[in-house]
């Protein structure tokens, strides 16, 4: 079946493209292929036709569609047509620029040359052949028409049956995704299974990548009102809107764009991206004046939404103490509630969002105020990525109510022409499904001790996420099976690697010191022995307090055994990471929205930890869910012994989690202990530091058996690694 991907409201109100897309699809509904109206932009191709089509087993086909009556035309020639009172180039010609630029694009990929060639083919739904030749004249030669009565015979020509990989070049390259395939990885002259990480990873990067219907409809549609896109880790959600603020820019280049996100070190990646999906369609880069790239609050070196808008008010922006001191628990909250207090003029015409669920809700108040009506505000929110709030925040939260109580942003019906005003992402295309399932099981804590830390609760939601209910119902205390389908997790990683090493692995040490000597052994033997790039290989700490000092002594024992690394944020440049040549070691919060083929994840103990387990138990999603194929989690002390009898516990189990379904009550009961745990660990804290303060000779005054009881607990607490 061909779907029409539709990236405009102007569809609703085209009879003529409407009429012709009825009679293709009714032509073509066995065949596998895809639709677009009015898309892409090819820059020096002119405007796009109304359809252009590719269908297996055909050739490629753009078709003008045309809605005069035999009436409204008055002149045609081989260069203009005369309609009405004015006149256009003729349509003929328009269909073949743009079907000339398209072959070039075919041509440009080695495997597709002399397969296909494109059709130029123009239609008037209205017109006959009949009373077009008795006005104008017989139509020229070789030109391909669709007339009233909708025979297609002209337009759909077909071609040699193409090879399963022939094919999905050839979609790629009509989806402009191929900034997705890696360069310069050619393939061996004999191919065998990969045996070792670093060919299994550039048989990897040598998949043809393409998108799926939702990707698509996610990249192309062009919305004018808000729009949300929900979906994992790795659905794509990242390159998907950077593919979007290239598609707007090439459609719209004098309207202003703004593409924001949280992460410091995404900035390179989504300017990298923007720049390939725009080149891929056009003859030079994109205009940075009107699509500009911000960080949400912004840097020393760069600017950011927060610090720009401040400027635009005529006030210094808070810098991070200040904010910090006027809201503890969210210091870019405070400095948004601060900006909401003056005016703020509209400043883009598009708004695009990446990592939305790490924003306060004054930042959608802001990004809504700083968009010109009708507010296309188009924000990607991982459900996931906040195990505390598993619940989307609703809209009157994020945007606000009018006076009436009403809300400011509805997601309820579609936009005319079909688009949706909220799209979901099932398949996640980055992580195996082993390792996907991994951080979802930690995550949730289905195979904790003390049970789920939070909860999908209806089988909805967990469809939503790609998981479907096997067995069981979900009902407090009722045991349930949830299956992940091989379809939602199509990363071919298990299918290509034929080595010896697991996708998944879990050591426990007897200190940080030999944690951290072993990481930095094995990753020796990933770059030497396994020929993984330094540069694919990520480390990231779960102990965001120690994380200067962990991570500049994992940079040591990298240094003795010759391998570079850098600390993003920390010791080097917020925004980078990946660099050629350096393995990245990074916190969660540096590693979000970045990606690599192999994730160590360190100080694991820290799931298991008295105080904080919801909150380290996303850090272990975020971490884990980097992973593009193999993760290793480590940790030290008798902690980890819990964490490494979870993650045993779910190995055993994939594709399918086995675990009681949670009472709800219960889970805010947990919510209540970790508050109470928390405001333990305050008063121990305030009662050390009162002991420090106390005179020894005082302190031998003290119940003897008392002494001996806080030496016991001092000496457990000082076992944990530090």
């Amino acid at each position: 079946m061909i779907n029409l991907i539709v990236p405009s409201q102007s569809f609703s109100n085209d009879a003529a493209s409407k009429t012709v897309w009825g009679w293709l699809s009714g032509a073509l509904q066995n065949t596998e292929g895809v639709a677009y109206y009015q898309h892409p932009i090819i820059r020096s191709a002119g405007a796009p036709p109304d359809l252009l089509v590719l269908a297996r087993g055909y050739n490629p086909v753009a078709v003008k569609c045309l809605p005069y009556q035999i009436d409204d035309l008055t002149v045609v020639t081989s260069e203009v047509w005369g309609i009405g009172a004015g006149s256009i180039d003729s349509p003929f010609l328009q269909a073949e620029d743009f079907s000339e630029a398209l072959n070039s694009k075919f041509k440009a990929q080695r495997a597709l040359r002399h397969l296909l060639k494109t059709q130029a083919a123009v239609a008037f739904p209205n017109i006959s052949r009949r009373e077009f030749e008795t006005k104008f004249g017989p139509i020229g030669a070789g030109q391909s028409v669709v007339w009233q009565d909708g025979d297609l015979s002209s337009a759909l020509t077909q071609t040699p049956e193409l090879t399963e990989e022939q094919w999905k070049l050839c979609m790629s390259v009509f989806q402009s995704v191929t900034p997705l395939m890696q360069k310069g990885i050619p393939a061996p002259l004999v191919e065998e299974p990969p045996t070792k990480l670093g060919a299994a990873i550039k048989a990897l990067n040598r998949e043809i990548s393409l998108l799926d219907l939702e990707q698509q409809k996610v990249a192309v549609q062009v919305p004018e009102g808000p729009q949300r896109i929900r979906g994992l880790a790795g659905t794509g959600k990242t390159v998907l809107l950077a593919m979007k603020a290239a598609n707007i820019h090439m459609r719209y280049p004098e309207k202003k764009i703004l593409f924001t996100f949280s992460t410091h070190s995404l900035y390179r990646q989504a300017q990298r991206l923007i720049q390939e999906f725009y080149e891929v369609n056009g003859e030079s880069g994109p205009n940075w004046d009107r699509l500009h790239i911000r960080h949400a609050w912004g840097g020393r070196s760069r600017p950011g939404v927060y610090s720009e808008l401040a400027q635009r008010q005529n006030r210094p922006p808070l810098d991070f103490n200040a904010a910090r001191r006027m809201n503890g628990e969210s210091p870019f909250a405070a400095c948004l509630q601060s900006a909401l207090q003056m005016p703020i003029e509209p400043e883009y015409d598009f708004i695009l969002i990446d990592e939305a669920q790490d924003f306060p809700a004054e930042f959608f108040r802001v990004a809504y105020q700083l968009s010109h009506p009708p507010h296309s505000v188009y924000w990607a929110y991982d459900e996931l990525q906040n195990l505390t709030a598993l619940e989307m925040p609703k809209l009157e939260e994020l945007f606000g109510s009018h006076p009436d109580g009403s809300p400011v942003v509805s997601l309820e019906g579609e936009y005319p022409g079909g688009i949706e005003k909220d799209l979901v992402l099932q398949k996640s295309y980055r992580c195996p499904r082993s390792v996907l399932m991994l951080a979802h099981a930690i995550g949730l804590g289905l195979y904790a001790p003390r049970g789920c830390v939070q909860m999908l609760g209806s089988t909805e939601s967990w469809k939503a996420v790609g998981y479907e209910l096997e067995s069981g119902e979900l009902v407090p205390g009722n045991n349930v099976v949830i299956a992940r389908p091989d379809e939602n997790s199509p990363n071919p990683i298990e299918r290509i690697y034929k080595g010896s090493q697991d996708l998944i692995t879990a050591k426990k040490f007897d200190d940080r010191t030999s944690e951290l000597g072993w990481v930095a052994e094995s990753i020796e033997k990933d770059i030497k022995e396994e020929g993984v790039p330094s540069e694919q290989i990520v480390v990231i700490t779960l102990n965001s307090i120690e994380a200067k000092r962990d991570l500049a002594r994992l940079q040591q024992f990298l240094f003795a055994r010759g391998i570079n690394s850098l600390i993003p944020g920390i010791v080097h440049d917020a925004a980078s990471f990946a660099e050629p040549g350096y393995v990245t070691l990074a916190t969660v919060h540096r590693a979000k929205g970045n990606e690599a083929p192999v994730v160590y994840v360190i100080n694991a103990e820290h799931i298991a930890t008295y105080q904080g387990e919801i909150e380290a138990r996303n850090r272990f999603f975020t971490s884990v869910s980097r992973a593009k194929g193999w993760v290793r989690v480590t940790g030290s002390g008798t902690r980890m012994d819990a964490v490494l009898a979870e993650i045993h516990k779910l190995v055993n189990d994939i594709p399918r989690f086995r675990f009681a379904f949670p009472d709800p009550r219960k889970i805010r009961q947990l919510d209540l202990e970790t508050s109470r745990r928390r405001a333990h660990v305050t008063r121990v804290k305030r009662s050390v530091k009162e002991l420090l303060d106390v005179d020894a000779d005082a302190l031998s005054q003290t119940d003897p058996e008392a002494l001996r009881e806080l030496y016991r607990k001092l000496g457990e607490a000082m076992d944990e690694p530090k």
